[in-house]
Formats: C-alpha cells, structure tokens, sequence
C-alpha cells in the first residue's frame, strides 16, 4: 500500500511570517557585523602605529598586529618580572637600541612577538608589513 504526502502551500499569514523571521535574521546578522566593525575600528586606534600607517591596514591586519602586541606584551612582562630590580628594566631597553640591526623576537612555535621599527632600514619592508 502506497502513502501519499501532500504539502499544502502557506497561507498569507504564514508567508509573511516567514518574510519577517528572514529580515529579522538579516537585521541581526548586519548589526552584528557593525558591532564587529566598530571593534575592529577600536582595535586599530588603539595600535600603537602612526596614524597614516593604521589606516592603510584590513581588517585582517589589524587583528593580527593586534594579537602581535598583545603577546608582546605578555613575554616583556614574564621577562621584566624575572629581573631582580625594576633598576634594570632600563639598562636592557638601553641595550637592544645599542644594538646593530634590528631585533626580531619570536616565540618557540614561530608567532611574531615582537619586531622593532628600524627592520625598515634593513629589509626594506615597514614593520607593518612584516
């Protein structure tokens, strides 16, 4: 024996029903994308990067310079708490601006940590870039 389905087409009501659950859903998703978009506008104001060079940057860039500076943050802090005085805190900054070159620091798996703004004139590529 054969079972037959059949759909019936919606009512008005339920069509328009349907059509406000749809913009509802496209209202929230682009409200959520502004409150993305002014964070990431926040993000990149509070980088601290000349204003020209912050706004050339995508989105994309200032999440990734922004995660950069945060762990850079986070490894000067483990390293200056392992030192026995604040006293010397200076004397280590003195020596890498003594140094030749630039200083490029990484972490064991690869992630940039940080990178000091002369690399420009010496790869000739900004620290934004690299």
């Amino acid at each position: 024996h054969e079972t037959t389905v059949t759909t019936m087409a919606p009512s008005p009501v339920e069509e328009l029903a349907l059509l406000d659950l749809d913009r509802s859903n496209k209202g929230a998703s682009k409200q959520r994308r502004d409150q993305i978009n002014a964070e990431i506008a926040t993000m990149r104001d509070l980088l601290p990067l000349p204003e020209t060079a912050r706004q050339r940057l995508s989105q994309l860039q200032i999440m990734s310079l922004s995660c950069v500076y945060i762990r850079k943050c986070n490894v000067l802090q483990k390293l200056f708490r392992s030192f026995p005085t604040e006293k010397d805190v200076p004397t280590m900054c003195d020596f890498f601006q003594a140094l030749t070159g630039f200083l490029l620091i990484t972490t064991r798996e690869g992630k940039l940590v940080y990178i000091s703004e002369n690399v420009t004139d010496y790869l000739g590529h900004s620290m934004v870039d690299m």
